[in-house]
């Protein structure tokens, strides 16, 4: 089934069931209205060279949210399948200060380590860890490590459990499932606090396995899962397979005794914060 999708500004009149957003009462109203408000998110930098003002570029086309490397790094900092982390760089710094001042949203789910760090400290605005998980509960590259984590969550940051198949597996549900990605959750929540904890499922509608499988080059996945133990394949991940399946995250906080509010914060507020303090 096919939708038309209405793609006008937030701020027009539209008759579309989405619209593309760029502030955080677009959230708020998409909400509202029963639509959905769409962010224009890149997950690593396009190659700038030395003009920063490229950025403003992105900016100017809508993009609000970006990350500082993909799975090959970049001209900003290193990314987790690196070999080699050396933090980031003079451009990193540069990138940073001008994603600040513009108000769009840093993003470090691919970004290595210190990378990452450097990029934490160094922002004048909370960053985010939209998709990964714990690394304490399945020692992967893709994973995050408490000391970052912490360090994030000091500086107001949020990270987002992620879902895609073979990622946020654990020791005691190696079979990826929704029980998987919850434990996760469970593990971040006591690690740093609720209130910086979110979902970022980066699921799709299709066969997401598959996709891995004839991309893992380009994705670097290679290197996330060579030196891991082995662990059940699956061809997708039960619970949790698409994004229409959200909603059994909150079934699961239901059952498992969560409050309304605490259900709110890491379902949406918690972002919203992020969204209202960065977002111009």
């Amino acid at each position: 089934m096919v939708y038309q999708i209405g793609m006008e500004r937030a701020d027009t009149e539209h008759s579309g069931i989405a619209f593309i957003g760029s502030r955080a009462e677009d959230a708020e109203r998409a909400f509202r209205e029963g639509k959905m408000a769409i962010f224009l998110h890149l997950e690593g930098p396009p190659r700038i060279g030395r003009d920063v003002d490229r950025v403003n570029v992105l900016y100017g086309l809508g993009v609000r949210m970006m990350g500082i490397a993909y799975s090959e790094g970049s001209e900003l900092g290193a990314c987790l399948a690196c070999r080699v982390d050396n933090g980031l760089t003079d451009l990193g710094y540069e990138v940073v200060d001008r994603m600040n001042k513009l108000g769009m949203i840093i993003d470090l789910a691919h970004t290595g380590d210190k990378t990452s760090t450097d990029a934490i400290n160094y922002s004048r605005d909370p960053v985010v860890i939209s998709h990964a998980g714990a690394r304490s509960l399945r020692p992967s590259r893709r994973m995050k490590p408490d000391e970052v984590i912490k360090t994030l969550a000091e500086k107001g940051g949020v990270i987002g459990v992620e879902a895609a198949p073979h990622t946020t597996i654990t020791r005691n549900h190696p079979r990826h499932s929704i029980e998987s990605i919850m434990e996760h959750f469970q593990y971040l929540k006591k690690l740093v606090g609720i209130d910086y904890v979110a979902f970022g499922p980066d699921t799709l509608f299709g066969d997401h396995v598959a996709l891995h499988r004839v991309f893992s080059p380009q994705l670097s996945l290679a290197a996330f899962y060579e030196e891991l133990p082995e662990y059940p394949r699956v061809e997708y991940v039960d619970g949790l397979e698409n994004p229409s399946e959200f909603i059994n995250i909150v079934r699961w906080l239901v059952k498992h005794g969560y409050s309304d509010n605490e259900i709110a914060k890491v379902t949406g507020e918690n972002i919203l914060r992020i969204m209202r303090r960065v977002l111009k």
